[in-house]
């Protein structure tokens, strides 16, 4: 009994980190349904997590959000994803740190992002003018 509740409990972790990076992305659930080439009603249940994901439609959505199919497995209630550290630098490496950290975050949330990258670029150009 506890194996089926776990793998229920799994399921749904997994729905809700498909439905946030699906909504990060703005898409909808008939685009995302699309790419993966499932039905709307079957990519509902896979996010509300009434039917589990196979790890062909896994490896669809790692492949589609650009993200490691590991990312799909962590507890959105648990904080948020973490950032891997690794020996990669470069803008490309800091931009997925970046996506991975904004994928949990409301629109609120997002927002308040948006308007505070604006303000750095708003003084960044600042102090090159005045440099």
């Amino acid at each position: 009994m506890t194996k089926v509740v776990e793998k229920a409990r799994l399921d749904e972790v997994i729905g809700k980190n498909i439905r946030l990076e699906r909504e990060a992305r703005r898409l909808t659930r008939d685009e995302l349904a699309e790419m993966m080439e499932l039905t709307t009603s079957h990519m509902g249940l896979i996010e509300r997590g009434e039917r589990g994901a196979t790890a062909v439609t896994l490896s669809k959505v790692s492949r589609a959000f650009d993200i490691p199919v590991d990312h799909l497995f962590s507890n959105p209630q648990s904080g948020g994803l973490t950032i891997r550290e690794d020996d990669s630098n470069g803008p490309q490496s800091t931009r997925k740190k970046v996506q991975s950290l904004i994928t949990c975050l409301n629109e609120s949330e997002l927002n308040l992002v948006v308007h505070t990258i604006k303000g750095i670029i708003a003084m960044s150009n600042s102090i090159e003018v005045n440099s």
